[in-house]
């Protein structure tokens, strides 16, 4: 066993030191040996057992530290480069003190060790310090951002919108992914606020827009899907928010399946219950209530405002209601809120007033004011009403008091903003809980009458009549209350006519050029002679303007045949009655539309009813949200998957939901065709689940500019640069034919009998036959050997122009030695495979770093494909398949992202549908050429476009359109991960 003086002498060797008094102790231990008494040798045991101690503490401290120590003066001092291990454990170095509490003492004087060498601040600083906020909002500007908020009370779906949140400059938040409006007699297609285009030209116009600025209330209700949002900046393409809302379509919207009493009779009684309960209407007769509906239009050209208060609160509690039963507002009780919440009690009584929200009775108010009086069924609600001409008298009555609450609103808000009244906050939110969508959707109305209707008596003989009233109201007019009126003008006696014909007719014209119409002379000629005109008297016929179901010969509604998301094929047949100055055209003449889908409905029915020659030919019944062949063109609905698709087309042209192309099918002649789609197996395999816009965080999220990540921990290197070159060899397409195949059951019939018009006697109505299409290509890949291509136009999918962008002019920012940009920038002129394991060969920046789009954070993910490598693969192929395809030897035809990152949004697959023939690069101004305002945008369309749009159709793919000069890849990405879609066409 070694002796206690060769492991001090090892110690010692090894660098170890004790002090002075210790050394002469344990020396003279060992030399005089067992002539030591006991107690020394008890004392040396202590002083080995203080040592050993000592040195085992300050080796596991220093474990934990990670750091190498050196013994001298009895402390131990910590050096972070020295590696000088300890005498105890080698392994285990050990900490600066046994007394944490005390301080270090000063370094050593003489030192044999090298100092450390310490790594420049700077360099480290740009290796490991996170991107600052300000740096992302200089990285990211002119980058579109996505959001999805909720608005309030009874307002359904949350609102999706894009904003620019870190830019202030006007052309980048003017940036828009959705054209205009067109025509100031379209502007009433939308709820949401917006000037037309020809707002500057027409005089009209711009007096009437002087007029709207003036204070008023804005009901917080608007059309789903935003209508403005529905024309994308590419033809037959939709923009984000309405992308998003497809899913709430108002389409879509039931009502209540059981309502009670569902029966025509159950409706009549509880609405004659209604008028005799003393806190409803009062029981006007007709000739009242267009007296006070005339007043009420006065009133709003004259500014309701400069009425007295107890003026209103008199003529609405002794003309149209009863007075109220209890005092709501003790310090002010004739106050306008005291008037507007009695008005709001009465519209929101359930299951007696037209509920606009619905699709159905914004098409259908036409009917009810333009259409003859008829004993046909028609559906309110789902429960069966007799008699046109009493649903008129409610239509009017709901009207009128939509009417008197709006007038109010409208003064309230005026006085609001003069500064005569302040809102009260507690007022604000119990309106905001009282007001639901069907009372939002009357406001709407209400304003819409009020701006575009004027009521004129048709028979002067009819004027004073002393008779007794009969009817269903005869009970309620030979009350007292009734009896001062002498006046028994019935509703049918007066016409309801436009208050803007002309600007009405002139907006029909530019439809007409804008489609490129047949017989664009003939319309222009009658236009001129004005031969288009409401007329006096209602000549629709009553059964055959209402639109009807393909499957019975009730008009129980409009969208019986709507897309069904519980049924395997989509019934997108919405059949109508076109007829000479039917009630269609009347509705679109008068300007009287609430927002929606309906202004594309009335705008081609318009059309064809003053066309006499493409009546004869077309015949009476049409499908409005399918198409028709007329004259060497065909013309289709955007509600159509065909249309959506042949809009990309050479010499198409697109308006107001309506496609025009040069492009006619095989196998059908003049005359309208249903086409049948199955539905989006996308849509059907989420069909219940909620619609992606209920997910809010996670749209914002997927669409984030850095993917959810901790804004605190993103690195330059998590960032690349994705390559726009084109992947894709010399393509040469060719559109071959378009072809529509008859289906099984496309012999349908509908022989129901109709009232003779001028341009047809009375017969059976001819069937709309269903067809299943398919568009036939040649493809030429790089000189090879041309092929077919078949593709079937199966699925009912959507298209959506991703939003512009602004190429920022900050990316010297990721130039850092952690950055694939910074890689690539060093090596300039080298191909991108030489860029090292962090970045694949569609990660370069181009010389200078500027004019390249945005960056992509790691979160993202995609694979880029050529489109001639997509059409080799067979159609059966899985989608996920696509994602990680085989890399090509060449690596030409097939890219894909390799960052390992555990983030959650899906990976997209890229369609490159561009070549080398084509401009790689094209400029990118700053900002986009496309955000200054009255710049046109042109475009010619190509066969390459439809071919792209008919494969999505085929495979069943929602697919975004991305387009070089006007949006960069990387927001391509971001947007469609934002929407949930995973198909980016990508074009020059």
């Amino acid at each position: 066993m070694p002796s206690f003086s060769s492991w001090l002498g090892r110690s010692r060797k090894e660098g170890g030191h004790i002090d002075e008094q210790e050394r002469k102790d344990l020396g003279s231990s060992v030399e005089d040996g067992d002539s030591r008494n006991l107690q020394r040798r008890s004392t040396k045991r202590e002083l080995f057992r203080k040592l050993l101690k000592r040195s085992s503490t300050q080796s596991n401290s220093n474990r934990r530290s990670g750091q190498s120590v050196f013994y001298a003066n009895n402390t131990f001092k910590a050096q972070s480069n020295l590696g000088i291990a300890s005498p105890a454990s080698p392994d285990k170095p050990p900490t600066s003190m046994a007394d944490p509490n005390k301080p270090l003492p000063p370094p050593p004087a003489h030192s044999t060790q090298p100092e450390p060498v310490e790594r420049p601040v700077k360099k480290l600083d740009r290796i490991i310090s996170p991107i600052t906020l300000p740096d992302l909002h200089e990285l990211f500007s002119g980058a579109p951002q996505f959001f999805v908020r909720s608005e309030g009370h009874h307002t359904g779906a949350p609102h999706p919108s894009v904003a620019f949140p870190w830019d202030i400059e006007l052309e980048i938040r003017d940036l828009s992914d959705h054209r205009q409006i067109h025509d100031h007699a379209w502007s009433s297609v939308s709820a949401w606020p917006h000037i037309s285009r020809d707002v500057e030209k027409d005089p009209d116009a711009v007096k009437e827009h002087r007029e709207k600025r003036r204070a008023h209330y804005l009901p917080r209700c608007r059309e789903r899907p935003n209508m403005l949002s529905m024309q994308g900046l590419e033809p037959g393409t939709m923009g984000f928010q309405a992308a998003l809302e497809m899913g709430v379509a108002d389409a879509l919207q039931v009502p209540n399946e059981n309502p009670p009493d569902s029966d025509a009779d159950g409706l009549a009684d509880r609405r004659m219950e209604f008028l005799r309960d003393k806190n409803g209407v009062r029981p006007l007769t007709e000739s009242t209530l267009l007296e006070l509906l005339t007043g009420a239009s006065t009133d709003y050209d004259e500014n309701p405002s400069k009425r007295p208060t107890i003026e209103l609160y008199t003529e609405l509690f002794t003309r149209i209601l009863f007075p109220p039963v209890r005092v709501t507002d003790s310090d002010d009780p004739y106050s306008l809120p005291v008037q507007i919440e009695a008005l709001i009690d009465v519209l929101r009584s359930p299951n007696i007033w037209f509920d606009f929200s619905l699709v159905e009775w914004r098409i259908r108010l036409g009917q009810i004011l333009w259409g003859l009086p008829t004993e046909d069924e028609i559906l309110v609600n789902n429960e069966v009403a007799n008699g046109l001409g009493d649903q008129k008298y409610w239509l009017l009555l709901q009207v009128l008091l939509s009417c008197e609450l709006l007038l109010r609103l409208d003064a309230i808000s005026a006085d609001i903003d003069h500064g005569i009244e302040e809102p009260r906050k507690s007022e604000l939110q119990r309106f905001d809980k009282k007001t639901t969508s069907s009372v939002r959707w009357s406001l709407i109305l209400a304003r819409q009458w009020l701006e575009n209707i004027k009521i004129e008596r048709t028979d002067s003989g009819a004027t004073l009549d002393n008779k007794a009233p009969t009817g269903w109201l005869a009970s309620f007019t030979s009350s007292p209350l009734a009896k001062e009126s002498k006046i028994d003008e019935k509703v049918h006696n007066v016409q309801f006519y436009g208050r803007h014909q002309n600007r009405q007719l002139s907006g029909l014209l530019h439809f007409a050029r804008k489609l490129n119409w047949p017989n664009l002379e003939s319309i222009q000629v009658k236009v001129a002679s004005n031969g288009i005109k409401i007329p006096e008297t209602p000549l629709g016929t009553p059964s055959a303007g209402t639109p009807r179901s393909m499957s019975s010969q009730r008009s129980s509604s409009y969208f019986t045949n709507r897309p069904n998301m519980r049924r395997g094929l989509s019934k997108q047949r919405m059949s109508a009655m076109i007829h000479p100055q039917g009630w269609l055209s009347n509705s679109y003449i008068s300007g009287f539309i609430l927002p929606g889908e309906g202004m594309s409905h009335f705008l081609i029915s318009t059309l064809l009813e003053n066309d006499t020659v493409a009546l004869a030919r077309l015949g009476e019944e049409a499908n409005l949200c399918g198409g028709f062949i007329y004259q060497d063109r065909s013309f289709w609905s955007t509600a159509s998957i065909v249309g959506r698709v042949l809009a990309a087309g050479k010499e198409a042209s697109e308006c107001m939901g309506w496609v025009s192309s040069p492009v006619t099918p095989r196998g059908c002649g003049e005359s309208w065709v249903h086409i049948e789609v199955e539905l989006n197996p996308q849509t059907e395999s989420h069909r219940d689940a909620k619609p992606r816009i209920w997910h809010k965080s996670a749209v914002e999220r997927d669409g984030h500019i850095i993917g959810g990540a901790d804004l605190s921990s993103v690195l330059p290197g998590d960032f690349i640069i994705p390559s726009d070159e084109s992947i894709q060899a010399p393509l040469l397409i060719k559109l071959e034919s378009f072809d529509l195949f008859a289906t099984t059951d496309s012999t349908h019939t509908t022989p129901t009998k109709e009232t003779p018009t001028p341009v047809s006697d009375m017969s059976e109505l001819p069937s709309i036959r269903s067809y299943s299409a398919m568009i036939r290509f040649s493809v030429d890949v790089d000189g090879e050997e041309k092929r077919e291509v078949n593709l079937a136009l199966s699925n009912d999918v959507y298209f959506a122009t991703v939003f512009p962008c602004v190429a920022s002019s900050h990316m010297n920012i990721l130039k850092t030695p952690t950055s694939p940009s910074f890689k690539s920038h060093e090596q300039p002129g080298s191909s991108a495979t030489h860029l090292g394991t962090l970045i694949l060969n569609h990660f370069v920046i181009l010389p200078g770093l500027t004019n390249t789009g945005h960056p992509l954070h790691k979160g993202y993910t995609f694979t880029k494909l050529a489109l001639s490598t997509v059409l080799a693969m067979p159609a059966t192929l899985p989608f996920t398949s696509l994602l990680s395809p085989p890399q090509s030897p060449s690596g030409e035809s097939t890219q894909s992202t390799t960052h390992t990152t555990n983030s959650p949004i899906p990976k997209v697959l890229v369609i490159d549908c561009t070549d080398n023939t084509m401009t790689a690069f094209p400029p990118r101004p700053s900002p986009s050429p496309h955000s200054l305002p009255g710049t046109k945008v042109r475009r010619n369309g190509s066969d390459i476009d439809i071919l792209a749009r008919a494969l999505c159709a085929e495979r069943g793919w929602n697919a975004m359109i991305s387009r070089r000069g006007r949006v960069c890849l990387s927001c391509s990405v971001r947007e469609a991960s934002a929407l949930g879609w995973r198909v980016v066409l990508r074009f020059a």
